[in-house]
């Protein structure tokens, strides 16, 4: 399980970077343009990150509806 601690999102409401705990640490997520593409860039232990691919998911999600 995870929980998304904190998210900043920039001028177009689209997130900019985020803070996720899980029970293995805390992932840091930051969301960069990419030839025209939005991707996701994490820092962390590797199976904190895997834990954190859902809580990143339910972020982008959301994202969309804003």
């Amino acid at each position: 399980m995870s929980h998304i601690s904190s998210i900043v999102f920039d001028k177009h409401e689209r997130p900019l970077r985020a803070t996720i705990r899980t029970r293995l640490g805390p992932v840091k997520v930051v969301w960069t343009d990419v030839c025209g593409d939005r991707a996701w860039l994490t820092s962390g232990v590797l199976d904190a990150k895997k834990l954190a691919l859902l809580a990143i998911q339910r972020i982008e999600r959301m994202a969309e509806r804003l």
